[in-house]
């Protein structure tokens, strides 16, 4: 017996130190997230777009060099990525539980890549809530959600395990129609696939899928959906990857709907933002380490501000917000 647990003792030590490492919070993290925390998300200066870049350099650290590789499970477990979203996400997540929003009002948080969260007084709504690897911060989120939709299945966007937890919750899973999910033979669980152009209403929150291809592939096959939700008064529009529609005049009548806030994949096309017209524009898939190098340096502030520059006419009467993981802002609609 001395003997085995001689051998096992390397062992022991080793789970200690690697769980240890696995936990502990680096003070470069704790202090940038500080610096998020006290930036002010409705003040878009020089500061803040510095700010954006300090907070890509920290995520490009220990990436793979080649631009077309993306990051392994050695990098999201020894790098300091992970840690400073978990910081950004926990904070989020308690933000969630204590706000409380009045009537006539909506508070939305970005999560990672094109995840969000929408807070009206009655209804807590989540897009593309997936944790990253090793981590399962955005699992909370499940349990205070009342409606969960997913825009397709890339890792990013789509978070089996987390969905589960949600319908084990008795929450509402809305997917696109054809996207396969591994727990849906429980007939209590509340799923919904809906087609293009349907409209469904869970409990006053009224949710309409409208099909699409990924970033401009013009595959119409795949699932792929942008989402139009609408509860009380508040008309809110969230892209996931989705470029082109498969129906274009489906498209051209969300411009008369009075869409509040967009919820926008940074590469939608200044155009398209234009021809919404929302009163908000949300810019996601932020700081996107997850996909490498490259996109991680076409995803921040200053590259967004860059894309939308020559089209600011365009643009003119459009409030932009762009957020920090983990960030929040409030907005007034007509209730």
């Amino acid at each position: 017996m001395k003997r085995i647990l001689k051998e096992l003792l390397p062992l022991f030590l080793i789970i200690v130190v690697v769980s240890v490492y696995y936990l502990y919070i680096p003070r470069s993290a704790a202090d940038l997230h500080k610096r998020i925390g006290s930036s002010n998300p409705n003040l878009l200066d020089e500061e803040r777009i510095k700010l954006s870049q300090d907070f890509n350099e920290y995520l490009a650290a220990g990436l793979p060099q080649d631009s077309g590789k993306t990051p392994t499970i050695f990098n999201h477990f020894l790098g300091n990525q992970r840690k400073l979203q978990n910081l950004r996400i926990n904070q989020a997540v308690a933000e969630i539980k204590e706000t409380a929003v009045e009537p006539g009002k909506v508070r939305v948080w970005s999560t990672t890549n094109m995840g969000a969260v929408v807070k009206t007084s009655s209804k807590i709504i989540g897009f593309d809530i997936a944790d990253q690897p090793l981590s399962a911060v955005q699992k909370e989120i499940a349990e205070l959600a009342d409606v969960l939709l997913v825009t397709h299945s890339d890792n990013d966007h789509y978070d089996p395990a987390l969905l589960k937890k949600a319908l084990d919750l008795g929450k509402t899973v809305i997917l696109p129609e054809g996207l396969g999910f591994l727990y849906e033979e429980k007939d209590s669980y509340k799923i919904y696939k809906l087609k293009d152009g349907e409209e469904i209403n869970i409990d006053g929150v009224k949710i309409t899928a409208f099909q699409t291809d990924h970033r401009g592939d013009g595959n119409f096959i795949e699932p792929n959906a942008w989402y139009l939700v609408e509860v009380g008064g508040l008309k809110l529009l969230h892209t996931g990857d989705g470029r082109d529609f498969k129906d274009p005049q489906k498209k051209k009548g969300l411009a008369d709907s009075g869409i509040d806030i967009f919820l926008s994949n940074r590469q939608i096309h200044p155009y398209n933002i234009r021809d919404i017209n929302p009163k908000v524009l949300v810019p996601l898939h932020l700081h996107k380490y997850i996909h490498g190098r490259e996109q991680l340096g076409e995803s921040t502030f200053e590259w967004v501000l860059d894309f939308y520059r020559p089209y600011e006419k365009d643009l003119e009467g459009i409030e932009v917000k762009l957020l920090f993981t983990g960030e929040s802002f409030e907005h007034q609609y007509q209730d």
